[in-house]
């Protein structure tokens, strides 16, 4: 007999795996048998037959590459460090300025 808990205790859990074989005449075969019926029932329904359409998608390449933005992230953050090396304090209160002013000109562009 067990004791009440408050807490739950985790019970064995055995991993089990189920192996997956792949047969490519198998699904050769398959996929030879859905497209010949696909085709017998389009044939016997009048129905003109769709044939298989592909989509590309299309790549907008508006902003930066995630490489080139690292490069930039890392390039204002060396600076960042530098300028508080030699001028101390009075970068961070530059950045206070020049980072609105970019804001606000970026926005206008659009």
């Amino acid at each position: 007999m067990r004791i009440p808990s408050l807490f739950k205790i985790p019970k064995h859990q055995q991993f089990e795996i189920k192996p997956r074989y792949y047969d490519p005449v198998k699904e050769f075969v398959e996929e030879r048998r859905a497209l010949a019926k696909g085709e017998q029932q389009a044939e016997q329904s009048d129905i003109p037959r769709v044939s298989r359409i592909r989509f590309e998608r299309r790549k907008k390449t508006t902003g930066l590459n995630t490489s080139l933005l690292q490069l930039v992230i890392a390039l204002i953050l060396t600076i960042m460090i530098v300028g508080w090396l030699f001028l101390g304090n009075d970068i961070l209160y530059y950045s206070l300025v020049l980072v609105p002013v970019y804001l606000y000109f970026r926005i206008r562009k659009r």
